[in-house]
């Protein structure tokens, strides 16, 4: 397989927008996803977010999420966090891969995400590309189509530099 080229601009962008996230807490429910009722704190979890190459070695970028008890029917229910259900990434890394893998086979998937500086399998490409997710929007950039939520989470980094 020959190299991937990626423009380093595309690199810097994704790097920082998945960066960004690292040691952030999501702390936020209001009311139980299953009956309505009032929830109150209960612990907190860590979640890898995506894992980055860092100097040539992987590196989880971590972010922690409280989880709450309902008082009234006792389901234990995570914050709102950037996760799709059922998913072990962060919803703007799996919803790279699936704009990507729509266009590239799974292997060129993986070598295109890994030269962005993140890195995932192969089976988790062809796993997340068989789910039935949402509709995810797209900007094109630096001649390559993108989640508008990586852009969105890179926008957000650039503001708190």
């Amino acid at each position: 397989m020959r190299p991937v080229k990626v423009p380093p601009m595309l690199q810097a962008l994704v790097q920082t927008a998945v960066l960004s996230v690292d040691g952030k807490e999501f702390a936020a429910l209001t009311v139980c996803p299953a009956c309505g009722g009032a929830v109150a704190g209960y612990d907190w979890k860590d979640r890898k977010f995506a894992t980055v190459t860092d100097n040539g070695e992987p590196r989880p970028v971590m972010v922690k999420v409280r989880r709450f008890r309902c008082r009234d029917c006792g389901k234990v229910s995570p914050a709102l966090a950037p996760f799709y259900p059922d998913t072990r990434l962060g919803s703007p890394v799996v919803d790279l891969c699936m704009v990507l893998s729509r266009t590239m086979t799974p292997g060129r998937t993986v070598a295109f995400m890994r030269t962005l500086g993140i890195i995932v399998d192969r089976g988790t490409v062809r796993d997340l590309s068989a789910r039935d997710l949402p509709e995810i929007a797209t900007a094109e950039i630096f001649g390559v189509l993108l989640p508008r939520s990586i852009i969105s989470l890179s926008m957000v980094a650039f503001r708190n530099l």
